[in-house]
């Protein structure tokens, strides 16, 4: 009797220890399982983390971007080719512009070149217009329309291009330490430039 209750210990032992086996090999599996579920969402988080900063991308200055008219379906070119900040422009001063100026006031003159790239006639400003916001913000605001008003009443036939300032009232407190110009500003065509603030 005492030979079959040792079997039967020996055979209950063999059955414990072959489930606690099959119990490590499982946990084993689903871990791997959920580490590669895991390794599949950060790829996937990445790849779209890459595609959003693709169509979010901020250009430099220097570059020629392509740009459309959202509302009239118009395209055109654009390069910013320099960015001055400046105290004065055109022989009228910073307080001229702005009453009450502060300290950390200037004044952002933007270089442009627009080049019509349409198969008709375009007037600038009718079809451009870039607004400036403080770093990444979604705000913007507006250059002084008196400096430019000749420039952007400028008809350009189809090919041809113009180049001229746009100044804007800036501070150099600004959020991040730059400006970002942008052009078709909220729509789906909207097109940044970066402006750093030294």
């Amino acid at each position: 009797m005492k030979r079959y209750l040792g079997i039967i210990s020996i055979f209950s032992l063999i059955f414990i220890l072959g489930a606690c086996s099959d119990s490590n090999e499982s946990e084993e599996e689903t871990t791997e399982e959920n580490t590669e579920e895991e390794t599949a969402e950060d790829t996937n988080e990445e790849s779209s983390a890459d595609s959003e900063s693709e169509d979010g991308e901020i250009h430099e200055i220097g570059d020629t971007v392509e740009v459309e008219s959202y509302e009239w379906e118009i395209p055109y070119q654009v390069t910013v080719n320099s960015f001055e900040q400046t105290q004065e422009y055109g022989g009228e001063s910073m307080e001229d512009f702005l009453m009450n100026s502060g300290e950390t006031n200037f004044l952002g003159i933007v270089n442009l070149t627009v080049k019509n790239t349409a198969d008709e006639a375009i007037m600038i400003g009718e079809y451009v217009h870039p607004d400036v916001a403080q770093g990444d913000s979604d705000g913007a605001e507006e250059f002084v329309f008196d400096v430019s008003e000749n420039d952007l009443s400028q008809e350009i036939q189809p090919g041809e291009e113009a180049t001229f300032d746009l100044v804007y009232i800036m501070d150099s407190t600004v959020n991040n330490g730059y400006y970002t110009l942008k052009f078709e500003t909220g729509l789906p065509t909207e097109t940044k430039y970066k402006l750093p603030v030294e």
